[in-house]
């Protein structure tokens, strides 16, 4: 039997490793939540320990997110211990991630090799990054002097990878849409990712029991016609016209007798700014629960309206008949390699003032689409 290593620090990872995990054949699957900011209380290590249905034999967590130098190298040097004990202990041959740039991750695949184990890589999709890149900046400090201190601190194993993904470690890649990855992918052994999420039941129960951990309102989602998602509350500021736009985009789905939920970004301080839960006919969703994590609990055809950002490329493949409006933001680094990689992808993008016409097209196309199918 083969043993999986699972590497994940995001809840995209994690959903992807349930995904890919509980739809192997044989193997004897272990997840390790790396570079987490709270190993106390923390919600996917609790989530993951207490689910009847995980693929996962073991869940173990490693905390990051440590800012003072002397306390990271401290910290990771523990990683590096419990990490090394481990592998020499289960023995993995495949180890999984979603960002091969993760320090845990390389030295994972070092201690595998130093042991003769010969593992094989395997990055996992995280969206935005697979699709438009994540370059190291060219700049010489970058490109050598960080690369070497690297090497230096923590061993010559260390390799900076050209963008998130394509690094030597990485022999396979996992991914949504394989004929649209970065170029410097394309070397890979590409997987499908996206058969693995249809009818997928297990996924399905991680879903709930995360929704189940948020008091999100697992009768509601199932209802909805429309989702709207706000990025940060600093992003909405710096815009002109946005939150206005907001408003009146709510106001024409009210009017529409759509049942719409809103989602806030994560880390907002005001959990409210559109006084969503005084709304007849719209809800507002725990803004704590990662979108990831809501997608598979929504009706199939959703319109899901958002910004430029990985959250309206996991919705296309995680929904694949939702209707999607990304709203445009030039300020965003990649832009034009969203607005190119958005359009290969079917997402409609709009300006703010754009918006309630674009929305207006989609629901006339249902309605003729119901009558059709009537």
């Amino acid at each position: 039997m083969t043993t999986q290593l699972y590497l994940c620090s995001t809840p995209l990872h994690c959903l992807n490793a349930v995904a890919i995990a509980s739809t192997q054949a044989q193997g004897d699957a272990h997840l390790w939540l790396i570079d987490q900011p709270s190993i106390v209380d923390n919600t996917y290590f609790t989530v993951l320990s207490n689910w009847q249905r995980s693929p996962f034999r073991s869940v173990q967590i490693a905390q990051g997110h440590i800012k003072s130098t002397g306390k990271k190298l401290a910290q990771r040097k523990q990683t590096f211990l419990a990490l090394k004990t481990w592998i020499e202990q289960h023995k993995p041959t495949v180890i999984y991630t979603g960002n091969d740039r993760r320090i845990e991750f390389q030295y994972a695949m070092h201690c595998a090799t130093h042991i003769g184990l010969n593992p094989i890589g395997i990055y996992m999709d995280e969206g935005t990054f697979t699709y438009v890149g994540r370059h190291l900046s060219s700049s010489f400090s970058d490109r050598i002097v960080d690369n070497y201190l690297k090497k230096i601190t923590y061993g010559f194993w260390w390799r900076n990878p050209p963008t998130i993904g394509g690094s030597d470690w990485i022999t396979q890649a996992y991914a949504a849409f394989p004929e649209l990855v970065h170029p410097l992918l394309q070397s890979k052994t590409l997987i499908p990712l996206q058969p693995l999420y249809h009818d997928n039941a297990v996924l399905q129960s991680f879903s709930t029991e995360l929704a189940h951990f948020f008091n999100a309102p697992i009768d509601v989602l199932t209802t909805l016609d429309c989702v709207l998602t706000l990025p940060h509350e600093s992003i909405i500021a710096d815009i002109p016209g946005y939150l206005d736009a907001m408003k009146t985009v709510v106001a024409k789905l009210q009017e529409r007798g759509l049942h719409t939920g809103i989602k806030y970004h994560p880390r907002n301080s005001n959990p409210d700014i559109l006084d969503a839960k005084t709304l007849p006919g719209v809800e507002l969703l725990p803004h704590q629960i990662p979108f990831e994590a809501l997608l598979p609990l929504l009706p199939k055809n959703v319109i899901i309206i958002g910004d430029v950002s990985s959250t309206l490329i996991n919705s296309r493949w995680l929904k694949p008949e939702a209707r999607l409006i990304s709203i445009a933001n030039p300020k965003v680094a990649l832009y034009e390699e969203f607005c190119h990689f958005f359009s290969a992808i079917d997402v409609s993008s709009c300006q703010i003032d754009q918006l309630t016409g674009a929305l207006e097209t989609i629901m006339h196309n249902q309605r003729i689409e119901q009558n059709d199918r009537t």
